[in-house]
């Protein structure tokens, strides 16, 4: 699946946010290798902000609630509800981590000044927090 279709999914999967409190949507599209799209959308929870998730972890907990674990790429995309405009984002600290430790070596699509962007999660995490990298001895 091409970067532009997959782009085309995560935004109909953001309509499906919950985002009362921040009024900020987000939509995923997770591409497993089986070819399968998993999608995801924020979802705030009202009182303990805390328990809320982000597009990207549902998208990924989607997948793996199917059984998948092996991983492409995702898209994401995200905006003010109220606003068909899309902003240049990228994933959060604790998502990029996550989707470090559950989808290993994938890319990540997003827009950027009109254009789409893939970049690979190495761009993102530098130096990457891995258990199998401390040394214990």
């Amino acid at each position: 699946m091409d970067n532009e279709s997959l782009l085309k999914i995560a935004i109909n999967a953001r309509k499906n946010a919950l985002a009362e409190v921040s009024q900020y949507t987000v939509g995923a599209a997770l591409l497993a290798s089986s070819g399968t799209v998993y999608i995801g959308a924020n979802v705030e929870e009202y009182s303990i902000l805390g328990l809320s998730n982000c597009a990207e972890r549902v998208a990924i907990q989607n997948a793996i609630s199917h059984g998948e674990r092996n991983f492409v790429k995702i898209a994401i995309v995200g905006g003010k509800k109220a606003s068909d405009k899309l902003d240049e984002i990228a994933p959060c600290g604790v998502c990029l981590q996550y989707i470090l430790d559950m989808c290993k070596n994938i890319d990540i699509i997003t827009i950027k000044s009109g254009e789409i962007v893939s970049n690979n999660i190495e761009d993102y995490l530098k130096v990457p927090y891995e258990l199998n990298s401390i040394d214990n001895k």
